[in-house]
């Protein structure tokens, strides 16, 4: 006898329905603009945490500021690719 699921209901043996899985939300693809915000917080979080782990690795201020004038300009310098590139991108949208 195979079991099935199920419930008494006034006596006699009912059935229950298979549940059915919820569709998935279909998430749209991200745009140029959400894809440079993410890589811009991306270089400003990796930008701090350079500076961060300059305060604790080098003990002297002239240490501290040497490290964290080189974190910010090199997330300067990346965050500025990344808007280029977006633009070219953006105009590479355009003529399409």
């Amino acid at each position: 006898m195979s079991e099935t699921k199920g419930h008494f209901e006034r006596g006699r043996w009912v059935l229950d329905p298979e549940p059915t899985p919820e569709p998935e939300p279909e998430q749209a693809a991200p745009t140029v603009e959400e894809r440079v915000h993410e890589a811009s917080q991306s270089v400003r979080k990796a930008v701090t945490d350079v500076v961060s782990a300059g305060h604790h690795l080098l003990g002297t201020p002239e240490g501290h500021e040497h490290i964290e004038q080189a974190a910010r300009k090199a997330g300067e310098d990346l965050e500025r690719a990344i808007n280029a590139w977006a633009e070219s991108a953006r105009q590479a949208l355009r003529r399409r």
